[in-house]
């Protein structure tokens, strides 16, 4: 194998120049150890030279998730060859761009404290053609990273010459002087090691926050001192997804898609132990029956955590792909765990408990909805569909749906181990002895096919996986937004908002201690719910042996009608099965370009009067707001 001295020859430089013409991603590996990856053709390039006198791990991790770099080796790097191969790529893209910029990151020397409470970015730079607005973006970025370990304090130095310590210039005084050719260095305080070894929290925290902030200083560059005007920085990261990550991503999907939860924790009995707690006067208590669980979670497991996530370079996808793992994770525990009492500690985990203000919301939505229409038994002028008639409205409404999106190719099941109706792996199942009241038809398909089956349809679109298999504690946005879709077709009833508050505090008092019988007995004497919902509503929170998913039923409506009241754009939450929090990175990869868009659009934001509907929701701050609304 050749040296790299050997391997910067003319040919390569050329060959490099040619590939970046021809808009091709380049990537090479040297030999011994480092990589040159350019994404495409941009006004600047990082390097991440490896200090031949002092060991320096994790700080070559640093420049990973950058659109263009270089890593190589201090040795390999001292020589004209390379020098000649910088020189060429400052050429060619300053005849692009009308500019370039150098950025350079390394580590100080000194020894490592026990504990970095503090840490020192030394910021340097030419003193003859120092590029001011950039450098203040990079001081603000630097002072915005939050390491929850550690202190920031920048400083910033004018040079004569291309410095970094302890090492010679990568350009010569005549390389240097081309216009249009700048430089920043930056000398970082190694806080994200101890004792040699990479502290991966406050690695994960400090490469994620110096990606960030070196987009915003590359954006500033590129306004400032090129031809080119990008509409947001988060154009700058990289375009292509590398093997990695499709790997990783396919991998995760993969064994998610081989449980549903909802599947493993509902009982299949639902109704014979209505009649047998019925015949006891509502004093016994209901014994419920499962599904057996083809699953064995400790394997899934073991494969769950041999999937390498410390080969994803892009500490966004990283972030999305560590939480993904964590919550599959707790879901295959509450598998291993159904019907004992860890169960629920799990189902805290990955849905949460009952925070104190949305208790109040919910107590507050009891006390302005009257009970009136949840107490009396069922009205028999009320009409009903059977499971086989819903079922074709269901089919109706995904033909109308293929012809829009020829790829919506969800199927609609009538099944006889389903109680009502549930959506799995992009499929409508419905109870075959169910019965769907006829005034709520148009919000159950609005809620379940043009929301849950959508996002899932959208979320099949995407190049990466997660988007239909849903990402972390996607739960909670994703109901507020079924929810949501039934007030937007103008069927969201007070009765609904009231069933909703009434899962609240029943989950409220699962965690409290409450038992099935006095949970029944608190929804039925005391809320006034008629005895059937009571225990419709008791069998969802205990079922699996203690559930608390159905409190993110308000909390994610009420959340959602605070985004939209904050301004917050509703096609986004569509591409597919994700949290309010993955936004930032969702918007983050809609600019870079990875993730598709234009995809199924729900029926219900098409007509006019969704439209006026959502412009109200808007308005309102709180599930309150909404009811005063209607």
């Amino acid at each position: 194998m050749k040296d790299n001295k050997a391997l910067f020859d003319t040919e390569f430089t050329l060959q490099i120049i040619r590939e970046l013409n021809d808009s091709h991603p380049v990537r090479r590996k040297f030999a011994g150890w480092g990589r040159l990856h350019i994404d495409r053709r941009l006004p600047f390039l990082c390097i991440y030279r490896r200090p031949s006198g002092h060991r320096d791990k994790g700080t070559e991790q640093l420049l990973l998730g950058q659109a263009s770099y270089i890593l190589i080796r201090e040795e390999d790097a001292n020589c004209a060859e390379f020098e000649a191969l910088l020189k060429s790529l400052a050429d060619s893209l300053t005849a692009t761009f009308g500019a370039f910029l150098l950025f350079e990151i390394s580590s100080a020397a000194e020894a490592e404290p026990e504990f970095h409470l503090s840490a020192q970015l030394n910021i340097n730079t030419s003193k003859y053609a120092a590029p001011q607005l950039v450098l203040e973006e990079l001081e603000n970025g630097l002072l915005d990273i939050v390491v929850e370990t550690t202190a920031f304090e920048v400083n910033l130095d004018y040079k004569d010459q291309h410095h970094l310590p302890r090492m010679p210039a990568l350009f010569s005084a005549e390389n240097l002087a081309a216009p249009n050719h700048y430089w920043i260095s930056l000398n970082v305080s190694p806080f994200y090691r101890q004792n040699g070894q990479v502290l991966p929290y406050e690695m994960k925290q400090f490469h994620a926050g110096l990606t960030h902030a070196l987009r915003r200083t590359f954006y500033t560059f590129i306004h400032e001192y090129t031809s080119q005007r990008p509409k947001h920085f988060h154009e700058l990261g990289r375009h292509s997804i590398s093997q990695d990550v499709l790997d990783t991503d396919r991998q995760l999907a993969e064994i998610k898609d081989q449980f549903d939860i909802l599947f493993h924790v509902t009982p299949v009995n639902v109704d014979e132990a209505w009649q047998g707690f019925q015949n006891s006067g509502f004093r016994k208590t209901p014994r419920f029956n499962y599904r057996p669980r083809p699953v064995d979670p400790s394997l899934l497991k073991r494969q769950l955590y041999a999937i390498e996530l410390e080969r994803i370079e892009d500490p966004t996808l990283a972030h999305i792909f560590q939480s993904q793992r964590n919550e599959v994770s707790q879901l295959l525990g509450m598998i291993d765990d159904r019907n004992r009492t860890n169960f629920m500690f799990g189902s805290l985990q990955v849905y949460g408990g009952v925070e104190p203000w949305l208790l109040s919301l919910a107590k507050e939505i009891l006390h302005e909805i009257p009970p009136t229409s949840t107490s009396k038994p069922t009205n028999n002028k009320a009409v009903f569909l059977s499971a086989q008639e819903f079922a074709g409205r269901a089919e109706a409404l995904l033909g109308a749906y293929r012809q829009q999106y020829p790829e919506f190719v969800g199927k609609v099941e009538i099944r006889k181990d389903i109680p009502g109706i549930l959506v799995s792996s992009g499929n409508l199942m419905v109870g075959h002895y169910s019965q769907f009241a006829e005034d709520r038809a148009d919000a159950t398909l609005a809620h379940e096919i043009g929301t849950h089956m959508l996002t899932y349809v959208n979320g099949k679109a995407q190049p990466f996986q997660q988007f239909h298999s849903g990402m972390a504690e996607y739960e909670s946005l994703q109901e507020g937004l079924a929810v949501l879709a039934e007030y937007l077709v103008g069927k969201l009833q007070p009765s609904r908002l009231r069933t909703l508050a009434a899962r609240v505090i029943a989950v409220d008092a699962l965690i409290q201690g409450a038992d099935f019988l006095e949970v029944f007995k608190l929804l039925h004497y005391d809320l006034d719910f008629a005895p059937d919902l009571a225990y419709q509503i008791s069998m969802r929170v205990f079922r699996g042996g203690g559930f608390t998913k159905d409190a993110v039923y308000l909390k994610g409506l009420s959340k959602l009608l605070a985004y939209l009241a904050k301004g917050g754009e509703l096609d986004i939450l569509y591409l597919g099965k994700i949290a309010l929090k993955h936004i930032p990175f969702v918007d983050e990869l809609r600019w870079r370009k990875v993730i598709k868009q234009g995809l199924a659009i729900p029926h219900y934001l098409q007509t006019t009067q969704s439209k006026e509907l959502l412009k109200q929701a808007r308005q309102c701050h709180s599930v309150i707001d909404l009811i005063k609304a209607k």
